[in-house]
């Protein structure tokens, strides 16, 4: 018989109504020290540090800015930030109220 994967019911809550969502705020897990990090979906092709692939126009993606350093900004994949972050020893885990 196949497992039942029972999953924690606040895992489909919705966001409170105060605390509106901004498209550009990146996710809690992907801040760091010294960088700012936006979500954004840009309007031509970007070339990823972390995989050396394209970020396509139009795909949402991460924006990390060095803090003081606006000429350093690197674009990006979600999934190779993390990988860095984590590579870093900086990345946490969302936690169960994600």
């Amino acid at each position: 018989m196949p497992r039942r994967n029972r999953r924690n019911p606040e895992f489909f809550r919705a966001p409170d109504a105060e605390t509106p969502v901004n498209r550009s705020d990146a996710p809690a897990w992907a801040s760091a020290p010294g960088y700012e990090v936006r979500n954004v979906g840009g309007q031509k092709p970007y070339r990823c540090p972390g995989c050396d692939h394209e970020v396509r126009a139009g795909v949402w993606h991460l924006v990390v800015v060095p803090v003081g350093d606006a000429d350093s900004r690197r674009h990006w994949h979600t999934e190779c930030w993390r990988r860095e972050l984590r590579r870093l020893g900086l990345y946490r885990a969302p936690g169960p109220e994600m």
